[in-house]
């Protein structure tokens, strides 16, 4: 039987060695190539802003950060890859809002916990959603078009993704709390091109998504934007309303986070932390930012997740009303 001064001597080593063991990762980490697993296919909005924070990684740490697309399944399959790997900090995911936000309420059958399996970094991205519609309507704003709708019920059509996601849960909402008869039609395949490609046509008079995937189509003067969905207007959008001036309260933000799996050591996790704080914060970087989305607001720690729990407990309910 061990005597009092040999337990605590055993005790007081193996603090020892643990301690050693967390400083040691601390100093090492990374020592080879990082993955950023991205759930959506090459050349998405998400995918270009994290591959541009892979390339800034990259040559803060002098070690590789690639990117690997694993789409499908609404994110369900790039999440399941990462947590595939061991919780070492080498393999991350840029998961999206629909992840935390969306998923939990269709699937009661997840093959993971979004709160218990993953801790969120960073905030990587942050946009309201853009309104906007065929210029043949001849309206400019968000409050001409809704009173339009009330004028000719059930023959305006607003294109979304496909349905479960963040823009078309955000239309049948708009719907609903505006009382107006719009019919909302979700592109299982295309998503927001197949709307655009309808618009053109006739077929489709609005689509609502973010900035990225609207912007050619805006430019080219082939939709007219009409409002962003953010709390307060976009610094590069500075004459695109705020949706909330004509639907009080309304606000609907794409967002993204870079996640780790559960498990991640904590000295790797400061390291993760601190050198995402450190790139986000280069003028530079964010001006090339700035292509893939019109906003910015950098979240960390207890504030990042003080938002996503306040975005579940707004958007669970509506994923499961609207998921259809």
């Amino acid at each position: 039987m061990l005597t009092k001064r040999e337990l605590l001597a055993g005790m007081a080593a193996t603090g020892f060695g643990l301690a050693t063991a967390q400083t040691a990762w601390a100093q090492t980490y990374p020592t080879r190539p990082v993955k950023i697993i991205v759930p959506l296919p090459a050349g998405s909005a998400p995918d270009v802003r994290h591959r541009l924070i892979a390339q800034a990684l990259t040559q803060l740490w002098g070690q590789q950060v690639i990117i690997e697309n694993r789409p499908g399944g609404g994110g369900i399959i790039g999440t399941r890859a990462m947590l595939g790997e061991q919780p070492d900090g080498y393999t991350l995911l840029a998961a999206l809002a629909s992840i935390y936000m969306i998923l939990p309420a269709q699937n009661d059958k997840l093959p993971f916990d979004v709160n218990k399996d993953m801790i969120p970094i960073g905030l990587t991205a942050y946009e309201g959603l853009v309104m906007t519609c065929s210029p043949k309507l001849g309206v400019s704003t968000l409050a001409d078009f809704l009173t339009l709708a009330k004028k000719m019920p059930d023959k305006l059509v607003i294109g979304t993704n496909p349905a479960g996601s963040l823009p078309h849960i955000t239309a049948k909402l708009l719907v609903d709390v505006t009382k107006t008869a719009i019919a909302v039609v979700p592109y299982s395949t295309g998503g927001t091109s197949d709307a655009i490609r309808d618009i053109l046509g006739g077929r489709v008079h609005a689509v609502i998504d973010g900035w990225a995937s609207l912007r050619g189509a805006i430019e080219s003067k082939d939709l007219t934007p009409l409002a962003i969905m953010s709390p307060k207007p976009a610094a590069i959008l500075p004459n695109l309303p705020v949706a909330s001036a004509t639907v009080p309260g309304f606000t609907s933000i794409g967002w993204q986070t870079l996640t780790a799996r559960r498990g991640t050591p904590d000295p790797v996790m400061r390291i993760l932390g601190d050198s995402l704080r450190k790139v986000l914060a280069d003028p530079q970087l964010q001006k090339r930012l700035e292509e893939t989305g019109p906003e910015f607001q950098p979240l960390y720690d207890a504030e990042l997740l003080k938002f996503i729990e306040a975005e579940q407990k707004f958007w669970l309910p509506l994923a499961k009303k609207y998921a259809n």
